[in-house]
């Protein structure tokens, strides 16, 4: 999954560069599977990236895509300074987007990151998945709670009034055994409210202790489709370490 990945859909044409990170600094989540491609040893992580983000610079003048987003499979202020610097020319000038953790979005380092990226429109996803506390917390395991999700938005609107060039989106994620269809319906509907952007995500199970995944009605699919602004179904970003995942 490491890489730089050319894409074109309802979003536009799009650079995904996919970093090398640290481990993830809480990483408890039940599901997430990118502790297998993250690393401890610092110069493997600052070698690869260097590699990866010359190959995005390159793709950048060839490709000429208007959105660019960058992930490390954990937050965007746990890359290594080396690794934020040299993204600096990559963020220029178009739509860049990262992942962080909630707690790692203030005002402040939303201002911070557009004065030193300088990019046409900041985006920064956070991965809530679910508008129910319960399921988050005692089903996902994300220590999110609402009071999180409810600052999370408070800044969305500061960071509006302040005039950033910041949106905020949230990743909603279906498919899995333990997240009804219903609670999928009811969290588009908040997430719609509370953010900038949604973009739903049909989880894939990598490791035998992961929860399992769960078939996808029609009529879910045809809603999400309708009102997310991204359905991610996979592709060649979900394969991870040689393993793409299984569904139903």
């Amino acid at each position: 999954m490491i890489g730089v990945f050319k894409v074109e859909d309802r979003l536009g044409r799009r650079l995904v560069v996919i970093l090398r990170g640290f481990p993830c600094a809480y990483g408890q989540c039940s599901f997430c599977p990118f502790a297998m491609e993250q690393s401890m040893h610092t110069s493997r992580v600052l070698g690869d990236n260097t590699r990866i983000i010359a190959e995005a610079l390159e793709a950048k003048e060839s490709y000429k895509p208007s959105r660019i987003a960058v992930f490390n499979g954990g937050s965007f202020h746990e890359l290594p300074y080396d690794t934020v610097e040299k993204l600096r020319p990559l963020a220029s000038g178009v739509v860049f987007e990262v992942e962080e953790r909630s707690e790692y979005v203030t005002l402040d380092s939303l201002r911070t990151l557009v004065e030193y990226y300088k990019p046409l429109k900041l985006i920064v996803r956070i991965g809530f998945e679910t508008a129910s506390e319960y399921i988050r917390e005692k089903v996902l395991k994300k220590g999110m709670p609402d009071r999180e999700l409810h600052r999370i938005s408070r800044v969305r609107m500061e960071a509006r009034e302040a005039g950033l060039p910041v949106e905020l989106w949230s990743y909603l994620l279906f498919g899995m055994k333990g997240i009804p269809e219903e609670s999928v319906k009811e969290s588009l509907r908040v997430f719609k409210t509370l953010f900038d952007g949604v973009i739903a995500v049909r989880y894939r199970k990598y490791l035998p202790g992961h929860p399992d995944p769960s078939s996808v009605s029609r009529d879910l699919g045809r809603l999400l489709e309708e009102e997310a602004d991204l359905v991610d179904w996979g592709g060649d970003q979900w394969v991870i370490s040689g393993i793409s995942g299984d569904a139903p």
